[in-house]
């Protein structure tokens, strides 16, 4: 069946969307990046044992907080290359190492600066990059003086992660931005000329969320059996931050899908749709629940079952979405946004 929402309660849910869980997400991944700043300052400052365990904490509070928030693929995210600059990924080339080592091999002092920071590659900048210097090789020497140059390259990148984050923050806080559009489509809108372009906007982030964590963050590093899987593909590997990355991405969507009331829109004859859609987040979360660290072993192992049921978990969910909730909604349907990449 397909219909076409009501344009009141279509904007209703849009504002749902922006005050209980854009607005928030960003905050809290703002404030995760200044306090792991913070904690790189500390630790350039002291070397030692535990000011780069506490380092280490700080990062994976940074992931954790990006990845309920990161599916978000529209506005404020997405100029300026911010969404390449925090998370450079999928890297199939492996650009990203062979820079970030450049940089610690030369000990390039230009990467020492937020600033001059900014101006280089986005594979240099980002998490990943933050990743491989509290994780990589010789990562051991943060807690010496040893690794002075290291920790200060880690501290810039930690700060250029700050600025960004501010500057998205700041973004969805302005009334007459993002926000403005978005909950007052106009025909003068060239993104958003009607409360339906609006919606869309939203369910997209499902659609193309759920495909982004099957085709980018599990299909590759599994692939088609355990003789042919590339576990160093996983995201994070490195931080043993793999499945906090992906609970983190289950998280943020399932409450995005809550906290929306997204649900409420549905005539009654599909309202089973809801349902549906809880039942398989819940199998999801249950999946998730029963894998452990380090991920790059389960790939090969009895756990690769579990991995393959997510899979299909997050196929199920994408269908949901896409094919049945999209078209009853009145929304397109079946547009990839991988497509060419």
């Amino acid at each position: 069946m397909t219909g076409i929402a009501d344009p009141v309660a279509s904007l209703v849910v849009v504002r749902n969307v922006i005050d209980g869980f854009i607005r928030p997400g960003y905050a809290a991944f703002r404030q995760q990046a200044d306090a792991t700043a913070s904690a790189m300052a500390t630790l350039c400052e002291m070397p030692g044992t535990d000011s780069r365990q506490a380092a280490e904490e700080r990062f994976g509070d940074l992931v954790r907080a990006w990845s309920r928030i990161e599916l978000v693929r529209f506005g404020p995210v997405v100029e300026d290359n911010r969404l390449e600059k925090i998370l450079f990924f999928p890297d199939r080339r492996g650009i990203a190492l062979r820079q970030v080592q450049a940089i610690l091999g030369t000990e390039d002092q230009t990467a020492t600066s937020a600033d001059s920071l900014a101006d280089k590659s986005v594979a240099v900048q980002g998490l990943g990059a933050l990743e491989f210097v509290l994780y990589g090789t010789d990562s051991e020497t943060l807690a010496t003086p040893d690794g002075a140059f290291r920790c200060a390259y880690g501290l810039a990148i930690a700060q250029n992660l700050a600025a960004i984050a501010s500057s998205i923050d700041a973004a969805w806080a302005d009334e007459t931005g993002i926000t403005a559009r978005l909950t007052a489509p106009a025909p003068e809108n060239p993104a958003y000329r009607s409360p339906t372009d609006s919606l869309q906007e939203i369910v997209g982030t499902f659609v193309h969320g759920l495909e982004a964590i099957r085709d980018l963050r599990l299909n590759p590093a599994m692939g088609k059996s355990a003789a042919e899987a590339r576990p160093n593909l996983f995201i994070f590997r490195r931080s043993g931050l793999t499945l906090a990355s992906l609970q983190g991405n289950f998280d943020g969507l399932r409450d995005l899908f809550a906290g929306s009331d997204l649900a409420a829109l549905l005539p009654a004859p599909q309202a089973y749709m809801e349902t549906s859609i809880d039942f398989e987040f819940a199998n999801a979360d249950r999946t998730l629940a029963g894998l452990s660290e380090p991920l790059t072993d389960a790939v090969a192992s009895p756990q690769r079952q579990a991995l393959t049921y997510l899979l299909i978990v997050t196929g199920s969910l994408q269908d949901l979405f896409d094919a049945q909730l999209s078209p009853t909604l009145g929304l397109s349907s079946g547009f990839s946004s991988l497509d060419g990449d």
